[in-house]
């Protein structure tokens, strides 16, 4: 009942006007429900009161006009409902959209947190909604049976036994409908882990950057068995549950079937006056319907209340680090301090092992080593998507933990080698935005000549306004690996970070090609402070400092002339990888 509340109350808070509409149509649904059982009475005591046809029709026609406005308002106040839903469902998930700034990075990572945020955001909004709405309907079905049944017990005054057969007989259906809930909760329950893995095998499907895989290798074939292991299992707790729940249906439309000529009979045995049994006939067939409604809405509020907690958990989550509001904005970026910090994922062998470095205002840093020593998890600290374990990371001086983040990550920024394209305009792309103004297009303009692409992109014959991506448009762009790169380069110029961080920008260029970038990003970014990741060390020649990562440690640091001359690790490794370019005639 917890989350019927909680559903009822988001949706009534958002929209208090729902409150109201279901107030009216519950007030509509009462009279409609009772003016037919008087209307029948009256007809009768008219006709044997010797009133004309003229009198009756007349009658008949001033109810049939009050149930016509009735129903037309019914029908505005539905047309209102479902603007309200459909407003309700898409505002409510633009907040779980924006629920990502306020949890952190490493849930991310974890497989359990994917599960209820994939599932709040395919079905949460609407089953929130659907609880609610449905709860609604249940609260009109009882007050509009209680007030049936008020009408029926006036009318069969003279016989009790009729209401409390009536009251039997609902009750006994109401809890067949409730164990037919019950059985379909459980079974949606156990279904729904393989159900996730035809989902998947959905998207796997679907996805392009998979497409190359799936036709050239037997990566299909695997998820396809995946996919009917799955189904065989959600086939087998179908059949478990199906014929339980089919022969609770059976049993509880047996006495649907059996409440209202049973009643008609009562009636007809124990009220000898026609007006009185043919309004109690009316009242009966309604209850009997209300009766059905009733199960059918209670067990639908059942079978979704499960997935309804998985919103409101996700709704409620908060990181340490993410959505903190209230900390000191930075200044402008003189300095960045690693003090002896450490860190590991999960509590693990510690990626990061006692790291000390400083950078100031303007410098080109450089952070290499082998793949898997440490240098993409550095990236992720100094954008605090993790804290540190130990150790401190300073901006300007200040702790990071003191620093408002958004402010912060406007200031320092980076550029991962994977790189997501938007099906939007090569621009705004790069901007992140729509361009808007002539600053707009000379920030445009430079982040283009500072990745490499301006050449590429004036050749197009859309310029900027090219669009990117086929998923939208016939005509649209793909670029290749080594094109995205480059616009993430220039996408991170353009926001203009104060302290700029590349991460592998160039491992899908070529030497020469990512010669170019590195000299053009030197020659731009001259007044920017840039650190440069990488595992190529023939880009680090012209870094101010050099960090030379090994197993999570800082091993070596200097000048590329100052490691050179140390015959060290940087040297060997520099000399490996000239080689392959050169030929042994490097020395």
């Amino acid at each position: 009942m917890k989350y019927c509340f909680k559903s009822i109350g988001l949706l009534i808070k958002k929209y208090p006007g729902y409150l109201f509409v279901q107030i009216f149509s519950t007030l509509i649904a009462i009279a409609r429900s009772i003016l037919p059982i008087y209307v029948v009475r009256d007809i009768i005591n008219y006709y044997n009161d010797g009133k004309g046809i003229k009198e009756i029709a007349g009658y008949v026609l001033i109810v049939f006009g009050i149930i016509a406005v009735l129903a037309f308002i019914d029908y505005i106040l539905g047309f209102f409902t479902m603007n309200i839903q459909r407003l309700f469902v898409g505002k409510t998930s633009e907040e779980f959209y924006k629920k990502l700034a306020e949890i952190d990075y490493d849930f991310h990572e974890n497989p359990a947190f994917l599960n209820d945020y994939t599932r709040a955001l395919e079905q949460g909004v609407d089953n929130i909604y659907q609880v609610a709405n449905n709860s609604f309907q249940t609260i009109r079905i009882l007050v509009q049976s209680f007030s049936l049944l008020s009408v029926f017990s006036i009318l069969a005054k003279d016989n009790f036994m009729i209401i409390i057969f009536a009251f039997v007989i609902a009750l006994i259906y109401l809890l067949i409908y409730i164990r037919i809930g019950f059985l379909s909760k459980k079974q949606h329950k156990l279904q729904r882990p393989f159900q996730r893995v035809s989902w998947y095998s959905n998207r796997a499907f679907s996805i392009r950057d998979g497409m190359a895989d799936i036709k050239t290798s037997d990566i299909d074939k695997l998820l396809i068995e995946n996919n009917e292991k799955s189904l065989d299992s959600a086939i087998k707790v179908y059949d478990k549950y199906a014929s339980r729940i089919t022969a609770w249906t059976y049993v509880g439309q047996i006495f649907l079937i059996l409440l209202y000529p049973a009643i008609i009979g009562l009636l007809a045995y124990k009220n000898t006056e026609l007006a009185v049994f043919a309004s109690l006939t009316v009242a009966a067939t309604n209850i009997s319907t209300l009766i059905s409604q009733l199960a059918t809405s209670i067990g639908e509020v059942e079978s979704v209340l499960p997935d309804t907690k998985v919103p409101f958990d996700v709704l409620a989550m908060h990181g340490v680090i993410e959505g903190i509001k209230g900390k000191e904005k930075v200044d402008s970026f003189t300095s960045l301090d690693i003090e002896n910090m450490s860190f590991s994922y999960l509590g693990d062998k510690n990626q990061l092992e006692d790291i000390s470095l400083h950078i100031k205002k303007g410098e080109h840093i450089a952070i290499v080593g082998a793949n898997g020593a440490g240098k993409t998890t550095l990236v992720k600290l100094l954008l605090r998507l993790y804290d540190p374990k130990t150790g401190i990371v300073k901006y300007n001086g200040k702790d990071y933990k003191d620093l408002d983040l958004k402010s912060l990550r406007s200031k320092v920024g980076a550029v991962f080698q994977n790189v997501e394209t938007y099906a939007v305009s090569i621009a705004e792309n790069i901007l992140l935005r729509k361009p808007e103004t002539e600053e707009d297009y000379k920030i445009i303009d430079e982040a283009l000549k500072f990745s490499g692409l301006v050449e590429y992109v004036n050749s197009l014959e859309d310029g900027l306004n090219t669009e990117l991506s086929r998923e939208f448009f016939h005509q649209g762009l793909v670029f290749s690996g080594g094109l995205n790169q480059r616009l993430a380069i220039a996408r991170g110029y353009a926001q203009n970070y104060e302290l700029f961080i590349l991460d592998e920008p160039s491992s899908a260029l070529d030497p020469i090609a990512e010669t170019e970038v590195y000299k053009n990003m030197l020659a731009m970014g001259k007044d920017k402070t840039i650190i440069f990741i990488s595992h190529r060390l023939t880009t680090t020649v012209n870094a101010d400092k050099i960090y030379l990562f090994d197993d999570g440690k800082i091993i070596e640091e200097g000048t590329h002339d100052e490691l050179m001359a140390k015959d060290g690790l940087y040297r060997k490794m520099f000399v490996s990888q000239s080689k392959k370019y050169i030929g042994d005639d490097y020395e």
